[in-house]
């Protein structure tokens, strides 16, 4: 039931964001984006970071190839899980169809690089991060039972606003399948001195305007990464 309301909001929404494009886009049509498919690979104990990136990079290029818009990698430096984050664009259903009906499936000689491994399809709602900094921070929020889904989107936006103002713009996706009902934000910094500054400014906001409002977050976790290319 929650993914029908999920998708009947966004529908609504689809077209205040439609017009909102990625800079340095692989690709030189202009897409819509309004979907993202995002998977995380843990590094297990004993195995080569450098073997994975590798591995996850072919792959990446292989899906931007199937029909995906535009494919990124990100690895973990602060917090989360000591992870790769890989994640491609697509417009719509159709094309989400038409990429993995076509798809050939794995060899029998495929050798499994990673450890835990999770994918999920969000709807992207909110594209103020317009260029693909060399650091992104997630943070991802969830939000009390109880409240409907749209209390936890309005609380969602609210904490979304202060990064968003905080960093000079950032992404924000909602939970469409798989793993995590959460509101996730991507924020970009160009170094570590940079996020310092934002970080400051992401401080000031909350002591003056969240610090005494009671949001019902359930769950939060940030995850500082850097991009691979």
């Amino acid at each position: 039931m929650k993914h029908i309301l999920s998708f009947c909001a966004f529908v609504i929404s689809l077209g205040l964001f439609a017009a909102h494009h990625e800079e340095l886009e692989n690709n030189t049509t202009m897409h819509e984006n309004n979907f993202v498919y995002i998977s995380t690979y843990t590094q297990p104990a004993g195995g080569n970071p450098e073997t994975l990136k590798k591995s996850l990079l072919g792959s990446i290029s292989t899906l931007e190839k199937n029909g995906y818009n535009s494919c990124g990698m990100l690895r973990h430096q602060f917090g989360g899980d000591r992870s790769f984050l890989t994640y491609c664009y697509f417009d719509d259903w159709d094309q989400f169809a038409k990429i993995n009906d076509d798809g050939a499936p794995l060899p029998s000689t495929y050798r499994q690089l990673y450890g835990d491994h999770t994918d999920k399809l969000a709807a992207v709602v909110v594209r103020n991060l317009t260029k693909r900094t060399p650091y992104v921070l997630e943070a991802k929020y969830s939000f009390g039972s109880y409240l409907t889904t749209n209390e936890s989107r309005t609380n969602a936006k609210i904490l979304f606003d202060a990064y968003d103002k905080a960093f000079g713009g950032c992404n924000m996706t909602e939970h469409f399948w798989g793993p995590e009902l959460t509101w996730n934000f991507y924020c970009g910094y160009d170094s570590y001195a940079d996020w310092g500054k934002k970080v400051d400014a992401l401080s000031t906001i909350h002591e003056a305007e969240l610090a005494d409002l009671k949001l019902d977050v359930k769950d939060h976790s940030d995850h500082l990464m850097i991009r691979v290319n």
